[in-house]
């Protein structure tokens, strides 16, 4: 597009004439991230001070230009192309770190303040700040935000989501929010992260850190397979022993790693990056455990680092993993599938024969606990034909993970590159439920447009996989009640409802439907008690996160929010929409980083924008923390963002609910 002339001076007024570029080198350099997007902007934005930041959208809203919000420009999927054009806006500038509360364990930062660099400033006061993206030397807090990027500890600690407290967050046309997890309403905060900037931007956070461990240990243990590697992981879960970090690496992967940083890794067919920490004394039991589970899967070698030093050198090697294939062609594609844990065997067998079908040469690595793997395919990108050999292997990989129960990103996120693949994995209701999401929060559609949703979905989305009967039957209900502008109060067990008037009910959906102590997820139907659930858990020797005094609905506890740390526990939902449409997102899989995060959105949601009809959430098997437990009396009223998601997702108000009075 032609930015007319008129709001070129306007933006040099607000920000300075030095801080608009339109040059041929500067719209060049932010013309393309590390995928193989290219997409040339028609002016870059440098920001220098966080509060230019409202006015700037304000007059690219009223002008309706496109925006592209960019820090280092390191995610994979093309999130940082400027598809439609329009402005870059460069947050490089806002990097300052405002102040580290270890007392409060909270640190509060400008968006671009570089991970690693944060690290850094923790490391003499004895804390750290869980994710730690291989990128981080690099990489900005807020970019790991937007991607929900998280890291080799993501299987201990959470994700980046699950580590940020709070965010001021500004919508497409310049209004200013303040985001938390335990505010009424949606889970907003869990909502933007991983929306890659398609829903606003973030211009200040505040980040969870933590003491650091009295011991940390690392080891570098060698398998004849790929497959007694993840028999090792698996085993380590069902011990009740969760790492502090699980990273596995095929061959190629260390033998590139090794010629390029020399880390010291022995030429093995699979080598896993294990790293344990806690007190000294549980440290000792733990390590035993490691040894002989790794034992029982015919380890070839396991060897214990003995210094800071050759701890730094091992991770050294894994941070290199790209860096060293990037060394041996211009071009490196990365994957970012996810799968069930006990479905990744699998499914990297299947990827490696999509490798070789294709005929190209990549490696595999991955955070083995949490079922993410990234392929990394080198190619020439000037020879077309390498080119459309690399997307379809791409493709196919990401296909063969959504045939797994699995996602097509874990933390790299969607982008351009793998949009046309998210019709593969979604149905139509579930993609069009992302597009209102998106309309909510961008009705201009300005903020990075044409990322992560397909563009003409409606035709040849997945179809809808069957539901339990009694789901079916509920959804039936309700598209009669929607054809008829028929409006339906809803409830569980009305335990948490001062108004005791409802016709709609999840009573009928009961089931506890799977335990699985492989992959260490449960789900139940919305209508099972809590009680029951704990109970259930407890036959199967298995526990998690809930609070064991609350006597409502799985479904209830999530749709009021009643238990705000169980929230982070969630790792799949099915919900039936005001129109009687039944989506779903996630499962068994630990990451899921396509599309909004629907747990999030209708966690909290008091039935204002759909019955939550089952979820699927992580289970352990060791005790766990009980969550506190929340019981408000009134219902708080929504706030603008949540009235601007039940407009565009029951615009008619038929699902009244407590946040709504007459469900407007």
């Amino acid at each position: 597009m032609q930015i007319p002339a008129s709001t070129l001076r306007a933006l040099k007024r607000l920000l300075g004439p030095k801080a608009v570029h339109t040059d041929e080198v500067s719209l060049a350099l932010n013309g393309y991230d590390c995928s193989p997007s290219r997409h040339r902007p028609d002016a870059v934005l440098t920001i220098s001070d966080p509060n230019q930041l409202a006015p700037l959208l304000q007059l690219l809203s009223k002008e309706k230009i496109p925006f592209i919000a960019r820090a280092a420009g390191t995610n994979h999927a093309g999130s940082c192309a400027a598809v439609r054009g329009g402005v870059v806006l460069n947050l490089n500038p806002l990097c300052t770190l405002h102040h580290i509360d270890t007392a409060h364990g909270l640190a509060q930062a400008d968006p671009c303040l570089v991970t690693g660099d944060l690290q850094q400033a923790l490391v003499p006061l004895g804390f750290f700040y869980a994710p730690d993206p291989a990128s981080e030397r690099v990489s900005t807090l807020g970019g790991n935000l937007a991607q929900n990027a998280s890291g080799a500890r993501c299987l201990k600690y959470g994700n980046t989501a699950d580590n940020t407290l709070q965010a001021v967050f500004l919508t497409p046309n310049g209004r200013e929010f303040i985001l938390r997890h335990e505010d009424p309403g949606p889970d907003l905060l869990g909502l933007i992260a991983g929306s890659e900037g398609t829903l606003g931007i973030i211009k200040n956070m505040q980040v969870k850190i933590q003491p650091v461990a009295p011991h940390i240990c690392t080891f570098l243990v060698t398998f004849p397979s790929i497959e007694d590697s993840v028999q090792a992981v698996t085993d380590l879960v069902a011990s009740g022993l969760i790492p502090r970090c699980v990273e596995a690496m095929d061959q190629l992967t260390t033998r590139t790693v090794e010629n390029f940083t020399h880390a010291g890794y022995p030429d093995a067919p699979a080598v896993l990056i294990l790293e344990l920490d806690g007190l000294e004394t549980q440290m000792k039991k733990d390590i035993q455990v490691l040894q002989k589970i790794c034992q029982k899967n015919h380890t070839l070698s396991f060897t214990q680092a003995q210094t800071e030093q050759e701890r730094e050198k091992i991770w050294q090697g894994r941070r290199a993993a790209y860096a060293a294939m990037a060394a041996l062609a211009p071009n490196v594609a990365v994957g970012d599938g996810t799968v069930p844990r006990s479905e990744l065997p699998k499914t990297l067998k299947k990827v490696r024969q999509i490798i070789e079908q294709n005929d190209v040469t990549a490696s595999l690595l991955f955070h083995a606990g949490d079922g993410n793997f990234h392929p990394q395919i080198i190619f020439n990108g000037t020879i077309p034909e390498q080119v459309r050999k690399v997307q379809k292997t791409v493709h196919e990989i990401l296909k063969a993970c959504v045939d797994s129960g699995g996602t097509i990103s874990g933390e790299h996120g969607i982008g351009v590159e793998k949009r046309a693949v998210m019709a593969y994995q979604y149905s139509r209701q579930t993609l069009s439920l992302f597009q209102k999401i998106k309309n909510a929060f961008d009705p201009q559609h300005l903020a990075n447009p044409e990322k992560i949703i397909p563009m003409g979905f409606e035709n040849r989305a997945a179809n809808t996989l069957a539901s339990d009967p009694a789901v079916t039957k509920l959804a039936d209900e309700i598209k009669q009640r929607y054809a008829a502008n028929k409006p339906s109060a809803i409830s569980g067990a009305a335990t948490q409802l001062t108004e005791k008037k409802q016709d709609l009910s999840t009573r009928t959906l009961q089931k506890i439907t799977d335990i699985d102590t492989t992959n260490y997820t449960a789900t139940v139907q919305a209508g099972a008690r809590a009680t029951d659930v704990l109970k259930a858990l407890r036959a199967k020797k298995v526990f998690a996160c809930l609070p064991p005094e609350y006597k409502g609905t799985i479904g209830g506890l999530v749709a009021t929010k009643a238990a705000p740390q169980f929230i982070s526990q969630l790792t799949g939902v099915e919900a039936i929409l005001s129109n009687g449409d039944i989506v779903r997102y996630g499962g068994k899989i630990m990451k899921n980083a396509a599309g909004y995060n629907l747990c999030r959105l209708f966690a909290g949601s008091w039935g204002a924008l759909g019955i939550i009809t089952q979820i699927t959430f992580k289970i352990y098997a060791a005790q766990q923390p009980q969550p506190t437990l929340h019981l408000e009396k009134t219902v708080p009223p929504a706030n603008d963002l949540f009235r601007a998601l039940k407009q565009e997702i029951d615009p008619q108000g038929l699902f009244l609910s407590p946040a709504f009075k007459e469900g407007k």
